[in-house]
Formats: structure tokens, sequence, C-alpha cells
């Protein structure tokens, strides 16, 4: 019976701290498209590459992705080459 609860203990804490660390990365995501609306360009980066590379499996991290992408064609278009492709790059 202990055995029986330890593990219902130990898998409520696993779902537990799944939730919790979904939760953080839908609030990084959603103050990095803050950040990136407010004009604080590099604070948004910064955060859609935590995103992107320390949470690669995440949906998040997809759309962090998508939004680098997207910030790397805003760069190229800008004419900074320089910077979009340093984006292009670190994305592969």
């Amino acid at each position: 019976m202990q055995f029986q609860e330890s593990v219902s203990h130990g898998a409520l804490f696993q779902e537990h701290r799944a939730e919790v660390i979904r939760e953080s990365l839908d609030h990084l995501l959603a103050m990095a498209q803050r950040y990136r609306s407010e004009g604080s360009r590099r604070q948004a980066m910064e955060i859609y590459w935590m995103l992107s590379e320390d949470h690669s499996e995440t949906v998040q991290a997809q759309a962090a992705q998508d939004k680098l992408l997207e910030l790397a064609h805003i760069y190229e278009r800008d004419g900074s080459r320089h910077q979009a492709r340093a984006v292009y790059e670190r994305l592969l």
C-alpha cells in the first residue's frame, strides 16, 4: 500500500511539475511577444533563443523559432543582412 501511495504521489508531482513548466513557457513566450511589440527586439530575441534552444521539444520553442525567422526576414528586408544571416545560421 505504501509503495502505491508513493508512486501515486510521484505521478502527481510530475504532472504538477509539467504544468508549471508549460505555464512558465507560455508566459515567457507572451513576454517576448510584448517586448517585440513594444520595440524591445533584443529582449524579445533573448527569450525566443532561450525557448528555442533550451526547450526545443516544446510547442513554445516552435513558436519562438517562427518568430525568430520572422525577425530574420525583417532584418534582411531592412538591409541588415549580417544580422539576418546570423539568425538564419543559428536556427540551423
